[in-house]
């Protein structure tokens, strides 16, 4: 094929039309869950059920083959029995299909003879011109046509793409991505990936203008310079997050049973990560914490912070920040100065060299946004991790309207950090321990700053943004040679 990628992989997550092949009547089949959840969430285009003993499912009508639909089709979804995938794929090719999502499992991961049936339908694929996800997958969402095959539904849109060697990782990452107000672009669970692999899903990703963000559940590479390739064409104008399971070889009979993955050494997968420029992190919930901080905040110009807090909050943070690489630099007399001049700031707390440690203090939602304002306005700081400006406020004495005026003028000064002075701003809010300000809250959204239920995990976010950073900065260097 001589098409870009971008255009062989249009009938798959742009098509106007979806052949379900193997569509049941039966509720909580996958025949009848796919059909229903693309009713349910507005597909766009129309949608051909394909099953030889029925006349309608879900008020549509039934066809007994693709080669009995009068019109043209773009997309089909097979969810057959295995030994049945092979006729319905040569039959896709007849009628010109161009793409496919393969749920239908029994493949590779079984061993030998579901090897030589997953060879035969590679082949009469790419004879035919036809490209496919899958098999032993549990399907894709697409938000640019509101196509939904295999995650809840109501799964709301956003920049983040998600390619997973994992369809179950599908519904528990959308689901976790939307209590944190993120939305997918896009969500791929890459199965066997007999045809395309997850080269080819990051060369897509790149041109796809919804997404901003690539993250991947990864269990063991197939190609691995393929995915060199393809990751440092997509790393310098998108961030790339991945998790990698299966990094231990007593693990490796898993991967294999699961999606055909061989796990290979970690060293190994370590190196191309770094040649790469994707951001590794270690934990699956950490695929999220980076992208909702690279989906959302500016990135900082080098890795020293400016840290606010009280107490062994500031520690924790500080201690973080060192572990993972970043600075946290001592401020001079004349910034200490500046940054908490007509605040009430402690007697008995530690001078505010950083980190400003209030010590247990009580002070107003504004004095900390004040302080945060005049960090991010120092050269010598790059980025700013703080408690969430309400966590320890102080509000008595005071009315409802005087805390309102208090809360609208922190809101401005915190808005200035990350959108006037170009700095990223990471708090900590220690989970349902935080009072809650609806209008802070909001403007705080509003602003990208990005609020974490722990000190680790703000840090963690901070440092995947110091990285991406120096990606950037890495592969602009070296295009300019």
């Amino acid at each position: 094929m001589d098409q870009s990628i971008s255009r062989q992989l249009q009938p798959i997550f742009r098509p106007r039309s979806v052949a379900v092949i193997g569509a049941s009547a039966v509720p909580m089949k996958w025949g009848n869950d796919i059909i229903l959840t693309m009713q349910q969430d507005g597909f766009r285009g129309a949608i051909y059920p394909i099953n030889p003993k029925e006349k309608e499912i879900l008020g549509l009508k039934v066809y007994p083959s693709v080669l009995h639909v009068p019109d043209p089709i773009d997309l089909a979804v097979i969810a057959l029995r295995t030994e049945q995938v092979p006729r319905a794929l040569t039959e896709c090719v007849r009628k010109g299909i161009k793409g496919a999502v393969l749920i239908s499992a029994g493949f590779a991961e079984t061993g030998e003879k579901g090897r030589a049936l997953q060879d035969e339908v590679t082949r009469i694929a790419r004879e035919g011109g036809l490209r496919f996800v899958g098999p032993n997958c549990m399907g894709i969402f697409s938000a640019a046509a509101d196509l939904n095959l295999s995650l809840p539904p109501g799964v709301p849109k956003g920049s983040v793409a998600f390619i997973s060697q994992s369809g179950t990782f599908g519904g528990i990452f959308s689901r976790e991505a939307a209590r944190r107000g993120l939305g997918l672009s896009c969500f791929i669970s890459a199965g066997n990936q007999a045809d395309l692999d997850l080269a080819d899903y990051l060369a897509y990703l790149a041109e796809d203008p919804l997404t901003q963000v690539v993250v991947m559940y990864v269990e063991g590479l197939k190609q691995g310079r393929k995915l060199l390739t393809a990751g440092k064409a997509l790393a310098g104008r998108k961030p790339v997050i991945v998790y990698k399971a299966g990094r231990n070889p007593s693990v490796a009979r898993v991967t294999l049973s699961h999606t055909a993955s061989m796990a290979g050494e970690d060293r190994v997968f370590d190196a191309v990560c770094r040649q790469a420029g994707f951001i590794r992190v270690d934990e699956l919930f950490g695929l999220l914490d980076a992208a909702s901080a690279l989906s959302r905040e500016p990135l900082p110009r080098g890795k020293r912070m400016g840290i606010l807090g009280t107490g062994g909050l500031c520690v924790v943070l500080a201690d973080t920040c060192v572990s993972l690489g970043l600075e946290v630099p001592e401020l001079t007399r004349k910034d200490m100065e500046f940054i908490v001049s007509d605040i009430a700031f402690p007697p008995h707390a530690p001078a505010p060299i950083n980190p400003v440690d209030f010590a247990g203090a009580n002070r107003t939602a504004l004095e900390e946004a004040k302080v945060l304002n005049r960090l991010a306005q120092l050269d010598e700081v790059d980025g700013l991790i703080s408690n969430t400006p309400l966590t320890f406020a102080d509000t008595s004495g005071q009315s409802a309207e005087e805390q309102e005026k208090l809360f609208s003028a922190a809101a401005r000064l915190l808005a200035e950090i990350t959108q006037t002075f170009k700095k990223p701003l990471i708090t900590v809010g220690l989970g349902d321990l935080v009072p809650s300000h609806e209008g802070l809250e909001k403007a705080m959204q509003a602003a990208g700053i990005v609020s974490y239920a722990s000190p680790e995990a703000a840090v963690k976010a901070m440092a995947a943004l110091v990285r991406y950073a120096e990606i950037r900065r890495r592969f602009a260097e070296e295009k300019g040679k």
